[in-house]
């Protein structure tokens, strides 16, 4: 069985999308390689990773990669999109 839910397709179950916009295509790049064991893709609007749906794990784990990011690289912040709702990260402190 297959589900669509968010433009993202898994067998057997639901995905969601998690989008991040950066202010600079640099700072994109940089959160791409972070979050590349998450297998992100890059479009001119930002980065799109799918997570399987109740996986509530593998979002902490994109959040802090991207906090990781942000912090280690002096990004100021990003907005992240889940499940129809928008935020601003920031790095910590």
């Amino acid at each position: 069985m297959k589900v669509i839910h968010e433009q993202g397709i898994f067998d057997g179950g639901c995905m969601r999308l998690l989008q991040i916009r950066a202010r600079k295509d640099a700072d994109a790049d940089c959160l791409t390689r972070e979050l590349a064991a998450y297998s992100p893709t890059r479009s001119r609007s930002g980065i799109q990773i799918e997570l399987e749906e109740r996986s509530e794990a593998d979002v902490l784990g994109v959040l802090a990669a991207v906090e990781t990011c942000l912090s280690a690289n002096e990004i100021r912040s990003v907005r992240v999109e889940l499940d129809g709702r928008a935020y601003m990260l920031a790095p910590a402190g």
